[in-house]
């Protein structure tokens, strides 16, 4: 591979900007690619429209099925072009049959739908890989790239819908209003010809999008190689090889002239400094020796290291002493933990910390879930945001309601009931409806006008307290009474003494099991 060729810089990119540079190769190339892709595709469709022309549909079928032979075009031209090669049209058509004679068979049928074509065609185009050889190179290739191909495909296939949209409509813009086209009335009896003309339109799409489809997924290819086989480090060294070569070939003269120097340097100093006889240089071997020994039994080169605690040695033995499955569980536990395995050795201290704290946790979890299950209706409100305490300008009377907390009995429901037996129905719901604005006001902080009906002060509650399903409840109970007590304050209806018992049931469980 003639790496000095290329025609991009080679460095490390991340999968999409390898992806904007081949989308930049595409629009420099895209006529030659377009015409590459176009042409053959052509001509199966026509093909198509010769021999079936009541199929419409099976010209486009046939041609988006093939567009894996028909990709293999632009990819030769753009592969040539990245090498400084630039290739045309017409070449690349001279070489459909030898582009597509490796590996034809799969890439029309189980590869054919793959979601990272253009970014698998290049191992078998330019690698010339099949099977297994071409399964290890992809899994490779795949590692950290495979997220972005699919992605380039899901994008293309969208981007040729919207092409084919957008054909569609600038005919229908092209034609002047002053004309008033009946569409309806020209397609009618023509249905067959509009569809081949729509396939057509989109097949001219297909091939548009093509080039940066085909292109996209290729410099994804390279980008990958390039961050595997180093490609960029590789080009530096054959710079300063060719820098140093120069270099040789310049100064021949100052090369030979040093040489003579260092020549003369070491003769004069193997004349200096003659060599030592053998019994010489083995005395000084044996005298190095002795102090490199000295030097190694010193306090600084040895490290003493005191570990205690408790350790399991014998699993015999401590089955002797503990029951097998508690020891058999013990050395389970270490050998998950990977403990000194080879010397059968395995501390007490992680294991027993371990249990402990895996005991704890779950006790604390079974006490926190028995507590709220426990104490879920006290809670029913605690996930609401705290409401704002009642303002100092609180109303105490609503429409002509007394609805001070002063003015109220301690048990609300008991003298409803005691109220409604006597006959005194509205004095009874009226101290129930009373209680409920009273509590709203106190203890939510609700804001209620002294203009505001009965229907705003429910529509109030609603607004505020019920929001999220713990509110729910006094929601549905705010209706219900107010919808009671306006049928009895104006339209003298009464309710049955069942439902007054309910709604005092009711309230209990709401305002009652507060904390």
């Amino acid at each position: 591979m003639q790496l000095d060729r290329l025609a991009i810089r080679a460095r490390m990119r991340n999968p999409w900007e390898s992806t904007d540079l081949g989308i930049l190769l595409a629009r420099r190339h895209w006529f030659a690619m377009f015409l590459a892709w176009l042409l053959p595709a052509a001509a199966a469709f026509t093909c198509t429209l010769v021999f079936i022309p009541e199929s419409p549909g099976w010209g486009l079928l046939i041609a988006w099925w093939l567009k894996p032979a028909f990709d293999r075009l632009p990819l030769f031209i753009a592969s040539r072009a990245l090498f400084s090669e630039p290739v045309t049209a017409r070449h690349a058509l001279g070489q459909v049959l030898s582009l597509n004679r490796l590996d034809w068979l799969p890439w029309l049928a189980w590869r054919r739908l793959s979601p990272t074509r253009s970014f698998d065609l290049p191992v078998t185009l330019l690698e010339r890989l099949t099977g297994a050889r071409r399964g290890k190179r992809i899994r490779v290739l795949h590692r950290k790239y495979a997220g972005t191909a699919t992605w380039l495909t899901l994008v293309a296939v969208h981007l040729e819908m919207i092409l084919f949209l957008a054909a569609i409509a600038v005919l229908y813009l092209l034609v002047p209003q002053q004309l008033q086209l009946d569409w309806t009335g020209i397609i009618d009896g023509h249905e067959l010809a509009a569809q081949w003309v729509g396939n057509g339109l989109y097949l001219l799409a297909m091939a548009a999008i093509a080039p940066f489809y085909v292109s996209a997924g290729f410099c994804l290819y390279i980008g990958r190689r390039i961050e595997l086989e180093g490609w960029d480090i590789e080009i530096q060294f054959r710079k300063l090889r060719e820098r140093w070569q120069s270099a040789e070939q310049r100064q021949p003269r100052a090369r030979s002239v040093s040489a003579a120097l260092l020549a003369l340097c070491l003769a004069t100093g193997a004349t200096m400094y003659p060599e030592p006889s053998q019994a010489e240089s083995i005395e000084s071997r044996e005298e190095a020796a002795e102090r490199i020994e000295e030097v190694l039994q010193q306090r600084d080169f040895h490290q003493v290291e005191e570990v205690s605690g408790w350790r399991l040695k014998d699993r015999e033995t401590q089955h002797e002493q503990l029951p097998g499955w508690l020891v058999e569980f013990i050395f389970w536990l270490a050998d998950l933990l990977r403990m000194e395995e080879e010397e059968k050795e395995y501390s007490w201290g992680p294991l027993v910390a371990t249990l402990v704290e895996v005991m704890l946790w779950l006790a604390l979890a079974i006490l926190s879930i028995h507590l709220l299950w426990r104490h879920r209706h006290r809670l029913q409100f605690s996930f609401r945001k705290q409401p704002p305490k009642p303002a100092a300008d609180t109303p105490e009377v609503l429409f002509g309601l007394d609805v001070s907390r002063e003015n109220l009995p301690d048990d609300i429901c008991g003298v409803v009931m005691e109220q409604w037996q006597k006959g005194n129905a509205r004095a009874a719901l009226g101290l129930l409806y009373r209680a409920t604005l009273s509590h709203l006001i106190n203890r939510y902080g609700l804001a209620f006008g002294d203009q505001y009906t009965e229907h705003e002060c429910a529509t109030v509650v609603e607004q505020t307290v019920g929001r999220g399903e713990a509110g729910s409840p006094l929601v549905e109970f705010m209706w219900q009474l107010t919808n009671d007590w306006q049928l009895l304050a104006y339209a003298h209806r009464l309710p049955d003494e069942q439902r007054v018992q309910q709604h005092c049931l009711r309230w209990r469980e709401i305002f009652d099991n507060e904390v």
